[in-house]
């Protein structure tokens, strides 16, 4: 193919041509190396799990709920299984109640935090994940996607952590809300 459709080319334009083709595609293959590089695989001995405020009194009010909490579940099963550290967090408990039922029974020997800010982030939360000294990664989820999940994930990003949400353990009241969370934190 020639680039050089108008005024006619020359072999020696053609080549020309040729050459910064075979630069553009170089720099596009080390490019998606690069990007390769900054999306870590998930291993397990440097991966910890987040759980954000799935609590009883949100299950009426959030949409896709019931996805959140079975999605959850597993994801907890499969951390405790894999020996990954786990933190929870609920938001000011005395009024909005524990963590559900289901979701509780899978957080044995999780670090338990109550929180009374957005993020997950406390001072004591922060502690601990700084004493998990070989997890440079985490899984987030729970509730709500554009408040309190979003503000980990920038909190985490901070600390120059890798972050993963787990889209379908993840929500808020509103589907645009929690759309427009998932879009944000893609981007960052």
């Amino acid at each position: 193919l020639s680039f050089h459709k108008r005024g006619g080319s020359s072999p020696r334009s053609s080549m020309q041509s040729s050459r910064k083709r075979t630069k553009t595609e170089m720099a596009s293959g080390v490019a998606r190396q690069a990007s390769k590089l900054l999306t870590p695989r998930l291993v397990a001995k440097r991966t910890g799990v987040m759980c954000c405020d799935i609590q009883e009194r949100f299950v009426p009010l959030i949409k896709n709920m019931d996805s959140v909490v079975l999605c959850s579940k597993w994801v907890l099963s499969a951390a405790r299984e894999l020996k990954m550290p786990v933190i929870a967090t609920e938001q000011y408990p005395k009024a909005l109640g524990s963590t559900v039922k289901e979701v509780k029974a899978e957080l044995e020997g999780a670090h338990m935090f109550e929180k009374t800010q957005f993020s997950m982030l406390t001072e004591t939360v922060v502690e601990t994940v700084k004493k998990q000294e070989n997890v440079d990664t985490w899984v987030i989820i729970g509730i709500e996607s554009h408040v309190c999940v979003q503000q980990t994930v920038l909190g985490l990003l901070e600390m120059d952590k890798h972050v993963f949400v787990l889209a379908d353990a993840v929500s808020s009241q509103y589907i645009g809300d929690r759309y427009i969370a998932l879009e944000r934190m893609r981007q960052v």
